[in-house]
């Protein structure tokens, strides 16, 4: 496992990545309603599922003929959920590409 997918399952449990030898204190601990795996694609995966409204975690699979296609793919929802959490972290920014002037047109 690599230190990024340490850090998803960590988000995704609610647990706090540690890295002394002692034992963990139940602040630091995470927790799952469910783990199974779960075959999608002829490919093994191990899902967490969380039933709590306080999870901010989620999945999307991808699934394409060709790498570059998912390669593509990939790098537009990446540059799309970049962009949102950017648009919600600073209020200054408004959206683009006419949308403002079509909400005035609606109102109006």
């Amino acid at each position: 496992m690599s230190k990024f997918e340490l850090k998803r399952i960590a988000r995704a449990t609610g647990a706090t990545a540690i890295v002394k030898l002692g034992t963990p204190t139940p602040d630091e601990l995470g927790y799952a309603d469910e783990v199974h795996f779960k075959e999608i694609s002829s490919q093994k995966c191990t899902v967490f599922t969380r039933e709590q409204d306080e999870c901010r975690m989620a999945t999307i699979v991808l699934r394409g003929s060709t790498t570059s296609l998912l390669d593509d793919v990939e790098r537009a929802i990446d540059d799309g959920v970049n962009t949102i959490k950017t648009l919600c972290k600073d209020g200054r920014l408004c959206p683009g590409a006419g949308a403002t002037e079509i909400n005035l047109a609606k109102q109006i």
